[in-house]
């Protein structure tokens, strides 16, 4: 197995007044609390990755995928709903994983073409990449805007100047820094200090 997803199953479970304390603190602005429930939630998404019997690249990602749909859930998450956060999260992960990495169009209610909507990305996933990594990273997977689609590598290319294999190389840069600091963020101690959760 991939010693990142093998990290990632063996993190801890947040117990269930645990989860709802963060997530109070989460939605008064607490960034660190944010961040443990996100980490807390990759062990779901690695689960989810495994379950698509994916291996390799592939499964790297569909984790890396699934995180981004991790992170949309856990911005969206409210305790008091009564379901815990994987629970609440695994759609949004598995919507994430299946993404088609097409565009996908529609006929709007006057019978035009009307393009699939893609969420706004998280811009802390993106923070830490070149300027040439991460817009061939919005453009190849349509994030960023609510519009934005997702395009084939020799369109980016013709977009940005860029032949195929220098989009591909490119491609394949940013998204290892993506796995680097998703292995640091699996690595970062667990909240310290503060009150404990009720």
């Amino acid at each position: 197995m991939d010693p990142f997803v093998r990290a990632l199953l063996a993190l801890p479970v947040l117990d269930p007044a645990e989860e709802r304390w963060l997530a109070r603190r989460m939605r008064t602005g607490d960034r660190a609390a944010r961040d443990t429930l996100i980490t807390s939630g990759l062990r779901a998404v690695a689960l989810r990755a495994l379950m698509l019997g994916l291996r390799g690249e592939d499964l790297r990602d569909a984790v890396q995928s699934g995180t981004v749909g991790l992170i949309r859930a856990v911005d969206r998450f409210d305790p008091d709903q009564g379901a815990r956060l994987a629970t609440y999260a695994w759609r949004w992960i598995g919507a994430e994983m299946s993404r088609p990495a097409r565009t996908e169009t529609s006929l709007d209610d006057a019978g035009e073409p009307r393009v699939e909507e893609c969420p706004t990305l998280d811009h802390d996933l993106l923070a830490g990449l070149s300027d040439i990594g991460g817009e061939v990273l919005r453009r190849r997977f349509g994030l960023g805007s609510e519009h934005a689609v997702p395009l084939p590598r020799r369109v980016v290319g013709e977009q940005l100047g860029l032949t195929v294999s220098q989009v591909r190389t490119i491609e394949g840069k940013a998204m290892r820094q993506l796995r680097e600091g998703l292995a640091k963020v699996v690595d970062r101690a667990p909240l310290q200090g503060g009150a404990d959760p009720p």
